[in-house]
């Protein structure tokens, strides 16, 4: 008798995570790699791919071939084997964590309904999105070296590094990561290309980052909009310049030496802008990295979430670079102080500052969100708005009982100090609320009529 929970499945019918298959045959190791590559899965044996159950005959000698063929796939897919009725087995398939696995025909990735075999470019893109190869180590054979490579940006490098400028270049290169040697001609990498271009986004169009000024704290109202798409340092220097013109910096001045205070510390905002472009998703060639000024806070963010392999628990606590070879180079240009420690930098400059914590998203997308001091001074001047209302009500509560009652006296019922008295009077005669008759001795207070 089949039972309603396989009833249900079935007549949900082939997908995704699901494969119906009437008997096994050598197409059931592609299945398993396929499941296996992918987020996971269910086979169902002794089903027709129209959800008929045609029934499979259920031994020790079917198990033992299904684990077989399991065991044959390279690496090994690990499975669990389930009999749903005296005629249907199901076979679970987890997402692996020993990803790629292959058969002796090839890779496969589930894809929709169907099992697909990857083409050698897929491959390749696919162990980059798990983090068995790295973006920024690919080689460029489709680049050349000699004709793209930017003596001025080398110049700039050997400065910020501080290496000496008579140092052989292509070993130097070699030992960052930023070329490889084949057949004696230098290959860009990735991470040469982003860093020893003069304009990166011409081979990778999604190198640039764009800067948005918002007038309110929604997305609709731009009031100033920038793409930057120079070369990998002047990005970095010009988006900083952009959130630089929209925000307030005052000057401090100590020891006649002028110094500029950012409403969020200039440091942070440097650190995030270049934690973006460094571990960044390159491989997501649809978005970029985007700051955005909005009138309360600032956002930085850039596509690609936590690295494959770090869990949210250890976000901040550890270390593991999405591009280490690019982050490596940026390091040695003084662009990153120390690596790993960037999170805790952010948080502490923040935190000097006085400002709320940053707050962190990552996702599909990695983002930094700053609380403008600005914001945070207009809230203080609207609480103290409101402190000063409530205590000029009571003012005029209390002088109705008695008019004759002094400063000192009001700032005793009140509880506050008499400097803030005297400075609600202030306001309530500048308003036409209440008036003085007579000297500051001897005389009383008169409340307006239509304050009565």
């Amino acid at each position: 008798m089949v039972s309603k929970a396989l009833q249900n499945k079935i007549a949900q019918g082939e997908g995704y995570y699901t494969e119906f298959k009437r008997n096994i045959n050598i197409d059931l190791k592609k299945e398993l790699v396929a499941f296996a590559n992918a987020s996971g899965g269910n086979i169902f044996l002794g089903i027709e791919d129209d959800g008929i159950i045609s029934g499979i005959k259920i031994d020790n000698q079917l198990i033992s071939k299904i684990q077989e063929f399991a065991n044959e796939c390279d690496p090994p897919v690990e499975i669990q084997i389930e009999a749903l009725s005296d005629n249907v087995l199901q076979i679970i398939v987890p997402e692996s964590k020993t990803k790629p696995h292959r058969t002796t025909t090839g890779f496969y990735l589930r894809t929709g309904a169907n099992s697909q075999k990857m083409r050698t470019d897929s491959i390749l893109e696919f162990l980059e999105k798990e983090g068995r190869v790295r973006f920024d180590e690919r080689i460029r054979t489709d680049i050349d070296f000699l004709k793209y490579f930017s003596t001025n940006q080398w110049n700039r490098f050997l400065r910020l590094s501080g290496i000496s400028p008579d140092v052989e270049r292509n070993a130097v290169l070699q030992s960052l990561g930023a070329i490889k040697i084949q057949n004696n001609k230098p290959l860009f990498t990735n991470a040469g290309l982003l860093i020893f271009t003069d304009y990166p986004a011409a081979f990778l169009h999604q190198a640039y980052i764009s800067c948005v000024a918002f007038r309110t704290s929604e997305k609709v109202d731009i009031v100033d909009r920038k793409d930057f798409q120079g070369d990998f340092f002047t990005n970095i220097e010009s988006a900083l310049s952009f959130v630089e013109r929209h925000i307030n910096v005052a000057a401090k001045i100590e020891d006649t030496i002028r110094e500029d205070v950012w409403e969020v510390p200039k440091v942070a905002l440097r650190e995030s802008i270049v934690n973006a472009v460094v571990h960044r998703d390159y491989l997501e060639t649809g978005a970029r990295v985007v700051v955005e000024v909005f009138p309360d806070k600032i956002v930085v963010s850039n596509p690609g979430g936590l690295p494959k392999g770090m869990p949210a628990k250890d976000f901040g606590k550890y270390s593991l670079a999405r591009n280490a070879f690019l982050a490596n180079i940026m390091q040695r240009a003084g662009f990153i102080e120390k690596l790993g420690t960037g999170i805790t930098r952010i948080k502490q400059e923040v935190e000097k500052a006085g400002l709320p914590e940053p707050i962190f998203h990552y996702n599909y997308f990695f983002a930094v969100e700053f609380t403008r001091a600005d914001k945070i001074k207009k809230s203080s001047e609207k609480s103290s708005e409101k402190s000063s209302e409530k205590s000029s009500e009571k003012i005029l509560q209390i002088i109705s009982d008695n008019n004759f009652i002094s400063a000192r006296e009001l700032a005793q019922e009140l509880n506050i100090s008499q400097r803030a008295i005297e400075k609600n009077l202030a306001i309530l005669k500048k308003e036409g609320k209440l008036k003085r008759i007579g000297p500051a001795k001897g005389g009383h207070w008169e409340i307006t009529k239509n304050n009565l």
